[in-house]
């Protein structure tokens, strides 16, 4: 089978969790079917992202990724095509749109549904042009693709009830996460953080962006109130980039909780930092309104990390009784868990344990494995 595999829908430039995604997934399916061929579209941004392949992996350059939204665009509905018939790509592969006359058939990966359950997420002018593009894009090409992958059960039945896919057509693959994550001893990653970032107190993290969907706002409410009710002596770490310029209010509302000196906003971080910090945290605080499938609580699994993360969406199928879940509006529940969580040693040790026992079934082996089977089904062949 010969697979066309987009990498160009994230910026390289401001590079996300989904264009890291991209490349491990590559390499583990590159690894699972060495007599297959995977056709990567790049860019001249992105392309030394995916340099180092195997031997079935073939790159073609195109004019441009995501940092030129709108000549991306462009390019992926209009020159995809082309290539595809010029490198007889039977199937093509890509997150959350594809092109829609491609001459093959299409698998597309929807990771985001932030338009359709988190509208409010899109505010200014831009934000609701974004949203208009994404109902009308990402919608068409899930219902025009042979097969829609859906990264966790509770997004299967979100496809099928706001896209108005068939219920059919959805295949359900988990993801994984970088295999650097658990790889750092308590005591190494403490020390890692202390010469890095200057950390000597212990500390709650929350790893995402900024966005208000991701609800840092309920993280610093929970962690001002497990200071005031129950007086522990933590820091609060927000490890994550901030696109749209949200700190000074977000240091306002620490201010006015009485927290402003205890809560730290670390930015964009290095996934070596990233698994230093983890590591080293007493708690991870995940307070999201609206996720697919919530990388950062596997991350925290796989690192040895009490989680405590939203009773919303994907995330009790995630994270299921590896971690403390609590309504993610309700910052005294919130902050109970995290109570308990940071204090209670048998809890602690009872969580860690199943954590890691549950990361294991997050692999890049099994998503490469359900990635292909959905493709050559796609593309109506025997895998």
């Amino acid at each position: 089978m010969r697979i066309g595999y987009d990498t160009l829908v994230e910026n390289p430039l401001r590079p996300s969790s989904a264009l890291e995604f991209l490349r491990l997934l590559l390499g583990a399916m590159a690894r699972r079917a060495p007599g297959h061929e995977i056709v990567v579209f790049v860019s001249p941004k992105n392309r030394a992202l995916f340099e180092d392949r195997p031997p079935n992996v073939r790159l073609l350059e195109c004019p441009v990724s995501n940092e030129r939204i709108a000549l991306r665009i462009l390019v992926q509905q209009l020159y995809y095509p082309v290539l595809a018939r010029r490198h007889g790509l039977e199937v093509i592969f890509a997150l959350n749109q594809v092109p829609l006359a491609a001459p093959c058939p299409t698998v597309v990966k929807t990771c985001t549904l932030h338009h359709h359950v988190m509208p409010q997420a899109f505010r200014d002018g831009g934000g609701r042009l974004r949203a208009w593009y994404r109902r009308g894009m990402f919608d068409a090409a899930a219902r025009r693709a042979r097969l829609v992958v859906a990264n966790s059960e509770a997004t299967r039945r979100a496809i099928v009830e706001r896209m108005g896919v068939a219920p059919e057509k959805v295949r359900v693959v988990y993801e994984a996460v970088d295999e650097r994550f658990g790889t750092l001893g308590a005591e190494q990653a403490r020390r890692a953080v202390a010469g890095r970032f200057g950390q000597q107190r212990p500390y709650v993290l929350y790893v995402s962006n900024l966005w208000p969907y991701k609800n840092p706002d309920g993280a610093i409410g929970a962690f001002a109130r497990l200071r005031q009710e129950y007086g522990d002596d933590l820091d609060l770490l927000l490890a994550g980039p901030d696109d749209y310029g949200r700190i000074p209010s977000l240091r306002e509302l620490a201010e006015r909780r009485g927290a402003g000196e205890r809560v730290k906003f670390l930015g964009r971080v290095a996934v070596e930092d990233l698994v230093a910090l983890y590591a080293a945290a007493r708690v991870i605080c995940y307070p999201s309104l609206a996720e697919t499938f919530g990388k950062p609580v596997v991350e925290a699994m796989r690192s040895g990390v009490p989680v405590v993360a939203a009773r919303a969406t994907c995330l009790p199928e995630i994270v299921g009784e590896a971690g403390l879940l609590a309504d993610p509006t309700d910052e005294e529940e919130m902050a109970a868990a995290l109570h308990r969580a940071v204090t209670d040693e048998e809890v602690r040790r009872e969580l860690i344990a199943r954590g890691r026992e549950r990361a294991r079934r997050f692999s890049w082996e099994a998503c490469a494995e359900g990635t292909w089977r959905a493709c050559a089904e796609a593309a109506g062949l025997r895998w």
